[in-house]
């Protein structure tokens, strides 16, 4: 299943996709006309509402830059992988409000169930995340606690490398933004070599929140479930894979030295470099089947 990337549009157009005039230069012709599909990039203002003492409580929560179209999903996945909520089903509903004015704002109001607080940061710490950085900085880093929900699958052998040598193309057979304009990060979910779900964002932490809310809210997990990266793996993706009990992460690009260092200390399979011939792991080989004698 591949999550709704282009569900609402402005005046027909996908929210995801905007068409530009440009022009291109070549040394044979010189100056040409044409239009290009670029992937949209908005801020989204997310506020939370909640209920104590009988008092009603709201505030604004957070604001990230992401590619609309896919905003309940990916807030699910924020509040899950900050730990704001401990279950999905701690939140009553997501509603979501379109700035007509300017085009160029969208807030998200949250209500969480009766009895349920969040846990959040004092204002100074509220954070502002761009699509290149996500939640970064010296102090947010600071601030951030894995807080391991599940337990890790720990079972040998399930996982063959052929297996996994396939998977940048399933990822990439499936990035239908990414293929029309070149410039947005890919998140898949693959269970026993099926893809289970495809999310796709100019940050690639977005696409990793989306990815996740959509598992969460369909409750799709499988404790052999792999994350599929079309990215670098940084700290906070791998914080929010330990957040959602995934064991097994493979990614097109390199992993930083404190992703492994977090691979180890949770006992998680992490391979990158991932190519159609040949992959590098750094740690979690007991996940993978042994080579044919």
């Amino acid at each position: 299943m591949q999550l709704d990337k282009v569900s609402s549009s402005r005046e027909g157009q996908p929210v995801c996709l905007k068409r530009v005039n440009r022009k291109r230069y070549s040394r044979q012709q010189g100056y040409s006309f044409a239009s290009d599909l670029l992937a949209v990039e908005e801020p989204l203002q997310i506020s939370i509402e909640w209920q104590t003492s009988g008092a009603s409580q709201c505030e604004m929560w957070s604001m990230t830059m992401r590619t609309p179209g896919d905003d309940v999903n990916l807030v699910y996945g924020l509040l899950l992988s900050q730990n704001v909520v401990d279950s999905w089903l701690d939140i009553q509903s997501v509603r979501c409000f379109d700035e007509h004015v300017s085009h160029a704002m969208n807030h998200v109001l949250v209500t969480l169930k009766q009895g349920v607080e969040p846990r959040l940061a004092p204002s100074s710490r509220r954070f502002v995340s761009t699509s290149s950085c996500g939640v970064c900085g010296a102090t947010s880093v600071k601030a951030l606690q894995l807080s391991q929900r599940q337990v890790m699958d720990e079972s040998h052998h399930w996982l063959a490398p052929e297996q996994v040598l396939t998977m940048p193309h399933l990822l990439n057979q499936n990035q239908q933004i990414f293929h029309q304009t070149g410039s947005v990060h890919g998140a898949a979910y693959i269970v026993n070599g099926d893809v289970i779900a495809v999310a796709e964002d100019i940050g690639r932490h977005n696409a990793v929140d989306k990815l996740f809310g959509y598992l969460a809210r369909s409750e799709a997990w499988h404790p052999q479930g792999v994350l599929v990266l079309s990215s670098r793996v940084s700290f906070e993706l791998m914080q929010k894979a330990v957040i959602a009990g995934v064991a097994v992460i493979v990614s097109v690009g390199a992993p930083s030295q404190v992703a492994v260092d977090i691979a180890r200390q949770f006992d998680m399979t992490l391979i990158g470099f991932t190519k159609a011939e040949h992959f590098n792991l750094y740690n979690g080989h007991w996940r993978l089947m042994p080579e044919q004698e």
